[in-house]
Order: C-alpha cells, then sequence, then structure tokens
C-alpha cells in the first residue's frame, strides 16, 4: 500500500476527472476524493470530461462505465480514437467489467462496491508512467476483507 507521502505527491501532480451520469453518485465520490486532498472535476457528459482533459496539467480519469448514458465509455472511446493517453480507471457494477475493460484499453478497473482506499490506490498506480505499458490490474471488490 502507498505511504501518505507517495499519496500527498500523487494528489499534488494529478488532477481526477471523474465521468459518470449518477450526479449523486459522482458528487459523493468527487467529495470523498478532494477530502483525501485530492483535485477533482466532476462532469456528467463525456464531452465536459474532454474538455477538462484538454486542458494543460496532468489528469487520471475516473470513469463510471455502468452508466446508463454511457459517458465514461464514450470518454474512453473518444480518448482512444484521438490516440491520447490518459492514465484511466474504471468503475463499475457489471459483472463482466474486466471484459468491458478489455476491449476499451483500460488496464485499471474497480468492481463496485470497493473500498475507498482501494480506488485510491489505483488511481496513484494508473497514474505511475511505468504502468502504462503494463499488464492489466485487476482489483476486485470479491477480494475484499
Amino acid at each position: 500500500m502507498s505511504t501518505n507521502r507517495t499519496k500527498n505527491l500523487f494528489a499534488q501532480r494529478f488532477r481526477v476527472v471523474l465521468v459518470g451520469d449518477d450526479e449523486r453518485f459522482t458528487y459523493a465520490l468527487g467529495e470523498l476524493l478532494q477530502s483525501a486532498g485530492l483535485t477533482v472535476a466532476v462532469v456528467n457528459t463525456a464531452s465536459q470530461a474532454l474538455a477538462e482533459l484538454d486542458r494543460p496539467g496532468r489528469r487520471v480519469l475516473l470513469c463510471d462505465l455502468a452508466a446508463t448514458q454511457m459517458q465514461g465509455v464514450e470518454t474512453v472511446v473518444t480518448l482512444r480514437n484521438r490516440r491520447t493517453s490518459v492514465p484511466t480507471v474504471a468503475i463499475s457494477s457489471m459483472p463482466n467489467i474486466a471484459q468491458h475493460c478489455a476491449v476499451l484499453g483500460i488496464r485499471h478497473h474497480l468492481s463496485q462496491p470497493f473500498r475507498f482506499g482501494q480506488l485510491m490506490d489505483l488511481l496513484e498506480l494508473a497514474a505511475r508512467p511505468s504502468v502504462a505499458s503494463s499488464t492489466f490490474s485487476v482489483v476486485s471488490a470479491a477480494l475484499a476483507e
């Protein structure tokens, strides 16, 4: 697990772009991330997420793949079509999230429900440059105690 020092460095260097169409969920998750010291942009559409990702600075995309309007999927597909590499973490309540993520090229994902600490660790892991070319990281809430 990460130390407080590495989490603080991550928080200072990256802005999390959180996209999902369930406003209550994304707002609550955004508040939790902010309370942990992260800078977060909470958006509800793919176009808003892409605009935020186009801004200067280092970003990590956190998207809900189970969103009914498919905003997370649309954002990821557009980024891939642009050949833009953005560290991405997907969250979903879908039972086959690993398959969906493999198709979309997302290496890091969490099955809902998950522990907040798992999410923080995975965001930090996804942002590491050395991880960009590594094998898929799968963190399943089913393994949580």
